[in-house]
């Protein structure tokens, strides 16, 4: 046998069968990398080369071509996904859906492997959305239409760091504003253009995302960005708001990151701790022309609970102007339901912390240490139901500590979404 594994053995061809609906330039282009030739190559080498082989052919996926559609997540939504569409293992997924906040919203896509490792894609996507934005969004709704296009990497299941690089153009139009609406927020009804540049980087090596034992996450995201008020529903008396850039037009750099790690308590037992944060610095323009939907909003169960959507900052009315500046931490204990720790839903108690705030004509330092000692803060208990990736939370919270003018939410509050603190 040892004889066998040190034998003088190579690969002389290989042959794909059954992949008729893919180019064989393509598969060239992904079995090529594996077969440089090795000095003394022996049975052993041509094992490994094979599981190479086989592996990069796996991550494509199926190559044949293949239509969904896929099981749509609620009775108003239409999902497809079509694979392998030109031969060279694209995806192209659709999917459209109404809803009761977000109105209507429709997501195209198509990702193009660019490595023959297949650990970093092109991609390209145009998305639209409809949302209502509530009380704190002085009443109105936001239509956004998006395309956006970039390099991902990809990690294939394996818990590595991945980037994403993209360039992104947005329109978007505030309206049906509220009689009672904040000045802050008319000065960004209208239609509205923006352009913008970003970089994703995350790690995520959590054993689980609702009830992490294990591991970490951390994701920090970068955005340049320019917007514009579209010029026909600039006021001609916004003079005050010109700069190098033109009327109601802005340049700013925005930063976010996110961090959480869990642990085991006991068995069924968990706790887990969570951090967010992030900061827009205007480069030019007037910080009083910042799009309403540029800045930063907190508060509500996905955030901090026990507070309105929103809730959190300074406010015009009921109105949130958002802000620069915030953090928010969590810690959550999720526990099993007694003799029944198979059921999706769990037990929770929480305890949140924020700030959110503006830091125009205040000095950065004195912006942030307003922030760190002067923290709101809820606690609560609560169930958690987890249909992955969704969650949904019925939590009974009370503020401890709050600023002047922010939203409160005593009593019982529901969310569902995707990431919660």
């Amino acid at each position: 046998m040892v004889e066998l594994v040190d034998a003088p053995v190579s690969v002389a061809a290989v042959r794909v069968n059954g992949a008729h609906n893919t180019t064989r330039a393509f598969l060239d282009w992904l079995i090529a990398p594996h077969l440089v030739v090795v000095p003394h190559s022996t049975f052993k080498d041509v094992v490994d080369t094979t599981a190479a082989i086989s592996r990069a052919l796996t991550a494509t996926g199926p190559l044949s071509r293949t239509l969904g559609p896929h099981r749509p997540r609620s009775k108003r939504s239409l999902e497809g996904r079509l694979t392998n569409l030109l031969g060279h293992a694209e995806v192209l997924s659709l999917n459209a859906s109404l809803g009761t906040k977000t109105k209507r919203a429709f997501d195209a896509s198509l990702l193009l492997p660019v490595t023959p490792a297949m650990s970093s894609h092109a991609f390209l996507s145009l998305v639209g959305t409809e949302r209502e934005l509530g009380p704190q969004g002085g009443g109105g709704r936001e239509e956004r239409m998006a395309f956006k296009s970039g390099l991902r990497q990809c990690s294939l299941g394996i818990p590595i760091p991945g980037n994403e690089m993209a360039a992104e153009l947005a329109w978007r139009c505030i309206s049906s504003l509220s009689d009672d609406a904040g000045i802050s927020i008319r000065q960004s009804a209208g239609p509205a253009a923006k352009a913008s540049l970003s970089h994703t980087y995350t790690c995520d090596t959590l054993d689980d995302s609702v009830m992490p034992t294990s591991g970490s996450l951390f994701r920090v995201v970068n955005e340049l960005a320019l917007t514009r008020k579209l010029d026909a529903f600039v006021p001609s008396s916004s003079i005050a708001s010109q700069s190098l850039l033109g009327a109601c037009s802005n340049a700013f750099w925005k930063t976010e990151a996110h961090a959480k790690t869990g642990y085991s308590l006991t068995k069924g037992l968990t706790l887990s701790l969570t951090g967010r944060a992030g900061f827009l610095q205007l480069l030019a323009g007037d910080p009083t022309t910042i799009h309403y939907s540029d800045k930063f909003q907190l508060g509500g169960p996905p955030s901090v609970r026990a507070f309105g959507p929103g809730g959190l900052g300074g406010h015009e009315g009921s109105t949130s102007v958002g802000g620069d500046l915030y953090y928010s931490v969590g810690l959550s204990i999720l526990g099993n339901i007694p003799r029944r720790p198979e059921w999706p839903t769990k037990l929770h108690a929480w305890v949140n912390a924020g700030r959110l705030q503006g830091i125009s004509g205040v000095p950065l330092s004195q912006s942030i240490h307003t922030a760190l000692t002067q923290p709101s803060i809820s606690v609560g208990l609560g169930l958690v139901y987890r249909f992955d990736p969704i969650r949904a939370e019925v939590n009974l919270g009370v503020p401890l500590i709050a600023a002047k003018g922010e939203v409160l939410k005593r009593g019982p509050q529901v969310g569902i979404g995707l990431e919660f603190l």
